[in-house]
């Protein structure tokens, strides 16, 4: 019995055009499918440049310091600093001031402003 040996066949390349294609498609629908955190804002203004204090001394001064408040000197955990600054708001307090000082990160400055206006009518004012 005869063998013989296999007729050698031209290989042809592996087209990656509709792999790619594939992988684009797959990139686009994850890309329209997801979503993104959304991030509450939390309006805080400065005054006009030149613009001087306005010369009226604040009802409460509060100082942040890691996860304790300063309220008018009196030093309290976040809780209890709200529910002392809505008793200070009842006994007649119009405005406040939060003292930020170096240490203070963006998002312990921005929970304390969200968490002052949410639970307080104060009008909260940011200074140095």
């Amino acid at each position: 019995m005869r063998i013989d040996p296999a007729i050698g066949r031209r290989r042809r390349p592996i087209s990656v055009t509709s792999l790619i294609d594939v992988i684009f498609l797959l990139l686009l629908f994850f890309m329209l499918t997801s979503t993104f955190a959304k991030f509450a804002e939390v309006e805080i203004t400065g005054g006009r440049a030149g613009q001087g204090a306005s010369g009226g001394v604040p009802d409460v001064i509060i100082r942040l310091v890691d996860e304790e408040w300063s309220v008018n000197g009196l030093r309290l955990p976040r809780e209890q600093a709200l529910a002392e600054l809505v008793r200070l708001q009842d006994a007649g307090a119009a405005s406040a001031v939060i003292l930020v000082r170096e240490g203070l990160t963006s998002q312990a400055l921005v929970g304390a402003v969200e968490a002052i206006r949410n639970g307080t009518r104060l009008n909260l004012q940011v200074a140095r």
